[in-house]
């Protein structure tokens, strides 16, 4: 029996460990695809409306794409972080980037909590080879910085992988309802800011589907950060996901959880206008990137789609991509918006 360094596990019960937790991130994507996972409440844009103007244009003129960290999208969406370090991450998020790569959008990889831990399943998240030049943000969690997680850490899961960024997300409730979850986040802003004064690469703050509150973005101001995702409710709901996971009732009162996208985008794009913000949560429709973009957004971030895209295949999520993109031309057509610039701010309260 061969030991397996200074933990005193011998190497067999190592891989059973692994096998135990790849097969875990399985079982999350098959109750994405087979499960009601969303929320029951909305995502709070039917509160806004976007204000309808003339065009001074050509409907051929109207330009949805953007720059960013010098990566050219053509259109404003990341595809937001999935899975990777279980059986089936490696397929699905290939699909993903060769998706990503010919459609011009960006991509987050679901959380490299895992290949940290095992350095081999590297080749789950990696896709440079087939989207070398889409923007890539890595992915861990922010209280990962109180569990062994630190600058070298975080260097090694966005260099080894050739990403642009690395996403930070924060997901408090969803970690009280894991077995064994992280619920210390004692100290973690004093983690961050340490962090971001020495990391080369932009770092975004992402919540998982309850909303940043303003409070935590005020904090966030000045701790070094590039960006913000605030991810609000209305959306994929990762409580009820745990308690599929664990046969579990989902709390009562847990529907109605957290800040919506809406009003949580609103509240950052008047708090922390000089970051990149970006919106996610139950965003499905043209109509709400355009919402999202009037109300202060850089680009937005889907998730659930795309996963059920990806298990249909490329042209399932080419064919999504390419209805979004229609619906938002038709919206910036609406608004009299040439660019995504132009929409800015053409919207109000219903």
């Amino acid at each position: 029996m061969y030991n397996c360094g200074k933990s005193g596990r011998n190497c067999s019960d190592t891989l059973e460990l692994k096998m135990d937790e790849r097969s875990l991130k399985d079982k999350q994507i098959e109750i994405c695809l087979k499960e009601k996972v969303e929320d029951e409440g909305d995502n709070g844009f039917d509160l806004f409306k976007l204000e309808y103007q003339i065009p001074d244009f050509s409907f051929e003129e109207i330009d949805i794409s953007l720059e960013l960290l010098g990566k050219k999208l053509s259109f404003p969406l990341i595809i937001a972080p999935l899975t990777g370090g279980g059986h089936k991450s490696l397929e699905i998020n290939k699909r993903l980037a060769e998706a990503a790569e010919i459609m011009g959008i960006g991509m987050a990889l679901g959380s490299q909590k895992l290949m940290v831990k095992y350095p081999e399943l590297k080749v789950t998240y990696y896709v440079r080879d087939v989207a070398p030049s889409i923007l890539l943000f890595s992915n861990l969690g922010l209280v990962h910085l109180n569990y062994g997680i630190g600058y070298d850490e975080c260097m090694y899961v966005v260099e080894e992988v050739g990403a642009d960024g690395l996403m930070l997300y924060v997901n408090p409730l969803q970690e009280v309802f894991q077995e064994n979850g992280m619920v210390n986040f004692s100290g973690i802003l004093r983690k961050l800011e340490d962090l971001c004064k020495r990391f080369p690469y932009p770092i975004v703050i992402k919540e998982i589907g309850y909303g940043i509150s303003r409070d935590f973005m005020l904090k966030l101001k000045g701790v070094g950060i590039w960006g913000i995702d605030v991810a609000g409710r209305g959306g994929t709901n990762w409580v009820k996901i745990e308690c599929l996971l664990r046969s579990k009732e989902v709390p009562a009162g847990f529907e109605e959880m957290g800040v919506s996208t809406a009003l949580a985008l609103k509240e950052a794009s008047e708090i922390i206008k000089d970051k990149a913000i970006f919106a996610s949560g139950g965003i499905r429709k043209g109509s709400e990137i355009a919402k999202a973009i009037a109300l202060g957004a850089k680009a937005v971030s889907i998730g659930l789609p795309f996963l059920r895209w990806a298990s249909q295949g490329v042209e399932a999520i080419l064919k999504g991509v390419e209805t979004l993109k229609e619906e938002l031309r038709f919206w910036m057509w609406y608004t009299g918006s040439k660019d995504l610039k132009s929409l800015q701010g053409k919207i109000r309260e219903k």
